[in-house]
């Protein structure tokens, strides 16, 4: 083989792979244009404030606009499926919450796979619920509230920002735990489920703290109980379900991810900048305000976590015979 063919030959499978390669990685830099989060529920809640609130100093870490964009319907995978099929070049990424570790144990038709189509950055925030009542019920404790549903099996209604959130698992979970029958009214987000409540459309909810605390406050809401294993900061005097029920533990939780099969240099990036921007002391404050505790954890990391929630979650959907209404 002479040399003149051998370089032609080269030149030849190096054209064959560039397309694989994305442009901003073959200059040598990246980003060069604006970032996309989409966040696949609607406004309100602790997700959407987590995502909105790393959105500007991940701009100033990167230095391109991160816009943030509100894709909801089908307890998020609507807009799970547009991140799962978009080009694997980092400018398009998910904040997704808790239903992107349930989802697949409830919904055995979708049009992606949650373990094989993304790629884990982060897990931002973890955020405990607040089980909270119109203030027309007459109820003031969990045992209150168990006590009504037995009494009235099937009228009281509850509401969740979708089939799979961490809201619908906790009144699932409560559900089984008390033995009782309640009907589910599932919603677009978060906000939407909380907007009824204060109409006394539905009965109850569990909502992020960020969504009810101002209500509950205000005397709008009452809260009952809150799903972490421990009482919170904000609300120190309201129980937590785990000292009526012992081991209940269901919270919102958020996390960040890409297509699968991004880069490695820009998952790494796009985390360094996330982790930078959860520990920036405004954002840290408004998080704490809002009941969430910040995480910023690293891809392997968050992966193992990821790994062993999903399987927590798998089994609770099947002991508790958690249906996708």
């Amino acid at each position: 083989m002479n040399l003149a063919f051998r370089r032609r030959s080269l030149l030849s499978g190096l054209a064959v792979l560039a397309p694989t390669v994305p442009a901003a990685w073959a200059q040598g830099r990246w980003p060069q244009r604006p970032i996309r989060i989409v966040l696949p529920y609607a406004p309100g809640g602790s997700t959407d404030a987590s995502a909105r609130l790393i959105a500007t100093p991940m701009t100033q870490s990167l230095g391109q606009p991160v816009v943030v964009e509100n894709r909801p319907g089908a307890t998020g995978t609507i807009g799970a499926a547009e991140i799962a099929r978009a080009p694997k070049d980092g400018y398009n990424l998910l904040v997704d919450a808790a239903a992107h570790g349930s989802n697949h144990a409830l919904y055995r038709n979708l049009p992606f796979d949650y373990t094989r189509d993304f790629a884990p950055i982060t897990q931002l925030t973890v955020s405990p619920q607040i089980l909270a009542v119109h203030p027309s019920l007459p109820v003031n404790t969990v045992a209150e509230l168990v006590a009504l549903a037995k009494k009235q099996p099937g009228t009281l209604s509850y509401g969740t920002p979708g089939n799979g959130s961490a809201g619908h698992l906790a009144c699932a979970s409560l559900a089984w735990h008390a033995g009782v029958e309640v009907t589910q009214v599932a919603y677009r987000g978060g906000g939407p489920a909380v907007q009824d409540l204060l109409a006394n459309q539905i009965s109850f909810t569990f909502a992020s703290v960020s969504a009810v605390l101002a209500l509950v406050q205000d005397g709008k809401l009452r809260p009952l109980a809150v799903s972490s294993l421990a009482r919170i900061a904000p609300l120190p005097e309201i129980p937590a379900i785990a000292e009526t029920y012992p081991g209940f533990d269901i919270n919102e939780w958020a996390g960040l991810y890409a297509p699968a099969g991004t880069p490695d240099a820009v998952l790494d990036q796009v985390g360094e900048a996330a982790r930078t921007a959860l520990a920036v002391p405004e954002v840290r404050q408004r998080l704490d305000q809002l009941g969430a505790q910040t995480i910023g954890s690293g891809r392997a990391e968050f992966t193992a976590w990821l790994t062993q929630h999903r399987a927590r979650m798998g089994e609770l959907v099947q002991v508790a015979g958690i249906k996708p209404d």
